[in-house]
């Protein structure tokens, strides 16, 4: 088996682990917190805030980084400081302990262990399969969305907040830790392989490597950060808010959480559909795709239909997530080349990011001021077709 599949499959677990914990099951131990330090939603809300203002700082130091560095290096230490941080975390005798602790490891636990190094190692051993490759990587997200939350909901319910984070610290430095050592090698020539395809004259553009000036003076970074951050801003603010949407239409909350399965597993088919387009279609068109199915998404749920059209609507919004990070981690090794990737994600990620983070209340904003989520749907269905827009102008070689 050619080795590039263990570096797969090291990055499959890497993500799995802490997209499952930060992005999925992060959120269930709110309740218990309020109760053991008695403080607000909006103060134990802090941690998430911090978590995503440092990350904005971290991104791009890490980007450049797993440019310079040994990948497996860095994703080990990021592997490290998330089991120690949650260990820490288990121990904190204030909720200010407890947002700082959180805020600062799990922001620097992501830059190190979680989507910047695993999609710039997949890419540098993958060209004739990169996107197949990063799709199966990609899908460690979805299988630890659907994992790690059963495992802490289970573990809360029988052990309690603390003891649930020492049981997760102990799975991330005896599960992820060593299978990032064992697995994940950061070139192919590091153990004297090359690519998975002989040369054939369509090298990466740039791969002598570019330097930051040069990426962020490039009209197809901001071409690409703004249309992923703009596709991506209504995608989350839809997602955040498909439980009380369903709730709106007259459904039960049960409904809302079939909504929400729906939208992950047709995420899961989504990532291997596109991953393996990603190799044979052209890249803009594919994003496009993605976009599209988002855009029909919101369609649906703005003309506020019966629940199986809400069934499809979560379904098509499932698979337009799904393509959007094999598709977005070839383009970067496109333009800018495999010797500037990290850099140029870690570059890329908070620009995506300060797209992101208003949606949220502005969704909330508008859903109180009109009544409804047809307006804001509409909305988000009009800023994905801006944010197709913005990729005319993007330049890919063929």
């Amino acid at each position: 088996m050619y080795y590039g599949w263990r570096v797969v499959a090291g990055a499959f677990i890497s993500q799995m682990f802490f997209v499952g914990y930060f992005s999925y099951a992060t959120s269930l131990l709110t309740p218990y917190l309020r109760a053991e330090f008695d403080v607000s939603l909006e103060q134990v809300m802090y941690g998430m805030t911090i978590a995503t203002l440092a990350g904005l700082l971290f991104s791009p130091v890490a980007g450049a980084l797993v440019d310079r560095m040994s990948v497996r290096f860095l994703m080990a230490l990021g592997s490290i400081i998330f089991g120690v941080g949650l260990l820490l975390m288990a121990r904190s005798e204030s909720i200010v302990a407890y947002v700082w602790l959180f805020g600062l490891t799990m922001a620097l636990g992501n830059v190190l262990a979680n989507t910047i190094p695993a999609m710039a190692v997949v890419s540098r051993w993958f060209r004739s399969n990169r996107g197949r490759a990063l799709g199966i990587a990609a899908i460690g997200t979805s299988v630890g969305g659907a994992l790690i939350p059963a495992l802490v909901s289970a573990w809360l319910e029988a052990f309690g907040w603390r003891m649930t984070l020492d049981f997760m610290a102990i799975c991330v430095l005896l599960l992820m830790l060593p299978a990032t050592v064992i697995l994940i090698r950061g070139r192919p020539e590091d153990v004297g392989l090359s690519s998975d395809s002989p040369g054939d004259g369509t090298e990466d553009t740039a791969d002598e490597g570019v330097s930051t000036r040069q990426i962020l003076v490039n009209p197809d970074f901001w071409s690409m950060g703004i249309s992923l951050g703009l596709t991506l801003a209504a995608y989350s603010a839809v997602l955040a808010n498909l439980a009380p949407y369903a709730v709106a239409g007259g459904h039960t909350a049960a409904a809302g959480s079939g909504l929400i399965m729906a939208v992950a597993i047709m995420g899961l088919v989504g990532k291997l559909i596109f991953g393996a387009g990603a190799d044979r279609f052209n890249l803009k068109f594919g994003l496009w795709a993605a976009q599209g199915l988002a855009v029909t998404a919101f369609a649906l749920f703005a003309a506020l239909p019966g629940y199986p059209l809400m069934l499809l609507a979560a379904c098509c919004m499932g698979l337009a997530a799904g393509g959007l990070l094999p598709v977005w981690g070839a383009m970067l090794a496109k333009i800018f080349g495999l010797r500037s990737y990290g850099l140029a994600m870690g570059l890329m990620t908070p620009l995506v990011t300060l797209c992101v983070m208003p949606s949220f209340v502005l969704v909330g904003r508008l859903v109180d001021a009109s009544g409804t989520f047809q307006l804001p749907m509409l909305l988000l269905a009009g800023a994905t077709v801006l944010a197709a827009a913005c990729l005319l102008p993007l330049r890919l070689r063929h």
